[in-house]
């Protein structure tokens, strides 16, 4: 999986995420101190996601790292202990 295919997927999983806690992208933006113009690049899968938005992201949406990767391959997933 190609680092631009893994941020497209977060960005997938992060609105899936945010839909089904009924937030606006100001919603988790506020949240997370950030800007709606990140958080919709973020869910563009136009902005790469650092460990530590990965970090504050579970920690607004109330999931854990697996949930946010959820359809990586499993290879990747073995390789981060998520297995």
């Amino acid at each position: 999986m190609t680092p631009d295919e893994l941020d497209k997927l977060i960005a997938g999983n992060v609105r899936a995420a945010r839909a089904r806690h009924r937030m606006r992208q100001e919603d988790l933006a506020d949240e997370l101190d950030w800007t709606r113009s990140v958080v919709g690049s973020l869910e563009a899968g136009t902005r790469r996601v650092t460990l530590a938005d990965a970090v504050a992201l579970c920690g607004a949406l109330k999931m854990n790292l697996r949930e946010l990767l959820e359809g990586a391959p499993e290879d990747a997933l073995r390789t981060l202990g998520l297995d």
